[in-house]
């Protein structure tokens, strides 16, 4: 009896004294000075005054550098683009950090939670927290559920039309909004592991429902599908 109840204890003790093994998702959304994303953009623009205008271009993203306060660090992104190989013309400038379990970023003066971690198929999200940006479906009424950011398709294989494949990505659903009188907001990014962003789809349109342009829509609906990158 005494032989077994050492055993069970020294049982127990192994358990506490085993480190837990719990996976952050941290490499979903991998950071350092010198990565670069190239995507190809197709893009549609819809006017209720004239014909959809098509245009296709690619977009670079770069982290050229970083700063360091309070434990904290921030990395600075340089968005280029260009069209028909023409030479890479930088649009904007934004910054990203990972505060505590947060990736925030400044995205044309825009502060968004881009993911949180631990990310699983679970995680949900206030993305809009430092901000006080206006709904783009301003008749719309939503729940506080349909305003948080959540995950989709976790840990999954996705092949891209460039022809890239990854095995293990997870899909933020930033919005998913759709009334046929009012319009639709759909937004959604994909992540690969060691990779970050590989595709990122957005479809913001208002439905015009009366008068002469009744049957018309207003927005852009965009794909960004990666092209290329440097880890």
């Amino acid at each position: 009896m005494k032989y077994s109840l050492i055993v069970l204890m020294l049982a127990l003790l192994a358990c506490e004294d085993k480190p837990i093994n719990m996976e952050w998702g941290t490499d979903f959304f991998p950071l350092r000075t010198g990565r670069e994303w190239t995507y190809n953009i197709s893009k549609t623009t819809y006017s209720y005054l004239g014909t959809p205008i098509e245009e296709s271009y690619e977009l670079n993203i770069a982290v050229t550098d970083s700063t360091i306060a309070n434990g904290i660090v921030t990395y600075l992104l340089v968005a280029s683009n260009r069209s028909a190989n023409n030479e890479w013309q930088p649009v904007q400038s934004w910054s990203v950090r990972i505060s505590g379990n947060e990736v925030i970023q400044n995205e044309s003066n825009i502060m968004r939670v881009k993911m949180i971690f631990p990310v699983g198929s679970s995680t949900k999200w206030d993305g809009n927290q430092y901000n006080n940006e206006p709904p783009f479906l301003k008749d719309y009424i939503t729940t506080a559920e349909q305003r948080l950011f959540r995950i989709e398709n976790f840990n999954q294989p996705k092949e891209l039309s460039s022809g890239l494949n990854f095995a293990s990505t997870v899909t933020v659903v930033i919005s998913n909004l759709f009334d046929p009188i009012i319009g639709q907001d759909v937004q959604k990014e994909t992540y690969a592991r060691q990779v970050g962003l590989v595709f990122k789809e957005v479809t913001q349109l208002v439905f015009c429902n009366q008068g002469a342009c009744a049957g018309q829509r207003q927005g852009v609906s965009y794909t960004q599908t990666l092209t290329s990158y440097v880890p």
